[in-house]
């Protein structure tokens, strides 16, 4: 691991941490079918904020990572989780997973009902995982460089 710092490091925990919190407040929503998210104003709000706020603090780490890493950094939010992937930072096929998250972020925050739906009922089956597999590799990450002294500036 490259030597992020000891700021960097402390951004990363903070977020990991609020992404717990959303993972256990989404888990409240792992039943939702169509009829609530169309119907239930107040849950298809919450669901899609919560989902949205993961994403987004993926990305915050995504690029923290990126940055402390000193590697080129992408045009996209899509891009962030590849470069990641691409450097050996989170396994490949975790970064694509990751990828298609944040097209689905972009989706909720632009368009409508009916195609939100197909991307909530997805992030509901799959996402929790991608998201819950993407904490856990950072964590790993992070315990690493602590054992090895790498972290500190």
């Amino acid at each position: 691991m490259a030597p992020i710092t000891d700021e960097q490091v402390i951004s990363i925990i903070r977020r990991l941490r609020f992404m717990a919190a959303e993972l256990e407040d989404l888990k409240a929503y792992g039943e939702m079918d169509y009829f609530q998210y169309q119907s239930d104003r107040k849950s298809r709000r919450d669901v899609e904020r919560i989902i949205e706020n993961l994403v987004n603090a993926a990305l915050d780490i995504a690029k923290i990572l990126i940055a402390g890493e000193d590697l080129e950094v992408p045009e996209t939010y899509r891009q962030a989780f590849i470069r990641l992937g691409e450097a050996g930072i989170i396994d490949k096929e975790l970064a694509l997973a990751l990828a298609e998250k944040a097209r689905t972020r972009n989706i909720l925050v632009h368009q409508y009902l009916d195609i939100k739906w197909e991307l909530i009922k997805d992030f509901l089956a799959t996402g929790v995982a991608t998201i819950g597999h993407f904490k856990k590799q950072v964590e790993q990450r992070l315990i690493a460089g602590e054992k090895r002294g790498e972290n500190g500036s």
